[in-house]
């Protein structure tokens, strides 16, 4: 037999002890204490001009850029410059201008093509805030498709600012249907600051299995006003965000058309298009960004949208006879962690008039743990 004790040379050497606790077989005593201490919490997500009050006017207007309609009318020029033969720039097959009949087609283009839409002149981007598009997702397109988006001066032959990823800016496996893309400019390396460029470029850059996406692209313009407002949460210094719920609150006034009454129902009245009677067109973007990237991207355009996300349940709803009210509750799977020194942080996004409702906020709700700057190194 080999003796061996469990001690703690420490803090006195003391030995953990076998003991016999009556009837019970021969264990050890222990102990155990939460490594961890954390601290329970609920933060709003907040704009830094907004605060927390997400029933906001961010819709577009002023005098737009027109880029490309399919050829609808005589815009920018849209040419291939890498691949070719899977665009095609006046399809017929499509179309989402009003009065016209055309859009860009794109069906299937291998990895690596590219397409260009130059202005044939510089555009000064200081004056212009958001870049919008319309975008029909026909098939194909999957979570780990990538279609860039970036800025180009031609006479360079540089990319101007940033790139982004169309994917995550609107739902591109609902498919057959025109959805709306807004793009804040600052999303692509703050283009609105003391920049031009003549073109802009798109580019399949991965692909999810045998073939990448078919989908068509309408109306895109660069924006002059309504820039879209982002609401966010992040971690404090030296500290790491366990969110394990959000709470999202949403009030209409059926002065704004609106009733929950539906006469000779047992059920509510609370319509699955919209949110309880606002309209929505571009939608509300949801992301996750982590270590810098866009982690998850989801868009929401009504309320079984929302509803459609897992864990998340019609917790209360009500009116007073003026005001109708509901809340939601999303309960994450796992807890989404935020880590400060990633720079980690959950944002939505508003851009279109959502000023009508009388309330709209969401809430964060987790825990917060308090990390030692050894943790992080």
């Amino acid at each position: 037999m080999i003796n061996v004790g469990i001690s703690d040379g420490v803090s006195g050497g003391y030995t953990a002890a076998v003991v016999n606790g009556g009837d019970e077989d021969h264990a050890l005593v222990v102990a155990t204490r939460s490594l961890k201490t954390f601290d329970n919490t609920v933060r709003y997500f907040s704009n830094d001009e907004e605060g927390v009050n997400m029933a906001v006017d961010a819709s577009t207007g002023g005098t737009p850029e027109e880029v490309h309609n399919g050829v609808d009318d005589a815009l920018w020029t849209a040419t291939d410059i890498v691949g070719g033969g899977k665009t095609t720039f006046n399809s017929g097959d499509q179309n989402h201008t009003s009065g016209g009949s055309r859009s860009i087609k794109v069906d299937n283009s291998p990895i690596g093509d590219i397409y260009q839409i130059a202005k044939g002149s510089d555009l000064d981007c200081t004056n212009y805030v958001s870049l919008t598009m319309w975008v029909y997702s026909d098939k194909d397109w999957k979570k780990n498709d990538v279609v860039e988006l970036y800025g180009w001066d031609t006479g360079t032959g540089l990319q101007v600012g940033d790139s982004i990823d169309l994917g995550d800016y609107f739902t591109y496996d609902d498919y057959d249907i025109w959805q709306k893309i807004t793009i804040p400019l600052t999303d692509m390396g703050d283009l609105s600051v003391s920049t031009t460029l003549d073109a802009i470029r798109i580019k399949q850059t991965a692909k999810e299995g045998a073939k990448s996406p078919k989908y068509y692209l309408d109306d895109i313009q660069f924006e002059q006003t309504g820039t879209p407002v982002v609401y966010s949460v992040s971690p404090d210094k030296n500290t790491w965000f366990h969110v394990k719920e959000f709470s999202i609150s949403i009030v209409n006034s059926t002065a704004n058309g609106y009733t929950n009454v539906l006469t000779n129902s047992s059920v509510p009245n609370i319509p699955h298009d919209g949110m309880l009677g606002q309209a929505i067109t571009s939608g509300i973007t949801y992301q996750r960004i982590q270590d810098g990237k866009v982690n998850f991207s989801a868009t929401i355009t009504d309320l079984i949208g929302f509803l459609e996300l897992p864990g998340t349940d019609i917790v209360s709803q009500g009116s007073d006879g003026t005001n109708v009210w509901v809340t939601l509750r999303v309960r994450h799977i796992e807890p989404l962690v935020l880590k400060e020194e990633c720079c980690d942080q959950l944002q939505w996004t508003v851009s279109e008039d959502l000023s009508n409702l009388i309330r709209f906020r969401i809430t964060a709700g987790g825990s917060v743990e308090q990390r030692r700057k050894r943790d992080i190194l």
